[in-house]
């Protein structure tokens, strides 16, 4: 079948190699969110890859362009809660530190609770 390309078993229709571009591009951004999103929700140590901007594929194609919004939302809401747990950490670190606590000790054991 002409028109069609083979990706892990799927047909899927395939005439615009600046549409497929600007998919894979959007599938690479919407991973890193995924997984920032997923770090912040388990308190795992946010890591992604390192990230290159996307190549020159012309206009956003307007069939990708309520995609790529909702990727956007999720990333801006991923930067306001790395900030805001930047902010957490930041107050931590500034009781650590008015207590002699801070990180310029050797390894001296301390519990704060910070629940209340």
């Amino acid at each position: 079948m002409t028109g069609f390309v083979d990706r892990g078993g799927l047909d899927l229709a395939s005439t615009d190699s600046r549409h497929d571009a600007w998919q894979v591009d959007l599938d690479r951004i919407e991973l890193d969110v995924l997984l920032a999103e997923r770090a912040l929700d388990s308190g795992a140590e946010l890591r992604v890859d390192a990230w290159d901007v996307p190549g020159d594929h012309g206009p956003l194609p307007a069939d990708l362009a309520e995609r790529a919004a909702g990727i956007l939302a999720r990333q801006r809401d991923v930067m306001e809660r790395i900030a805001d747990r930047l902010g957490v950490t930041l107050r931590h670190q500034v009781v650590l530190d008015r207590l002699g606590l801070g990180s310029g000790l050797d390894n001296v054991p301390i519990y704060l609770d910070v629940s209340a």
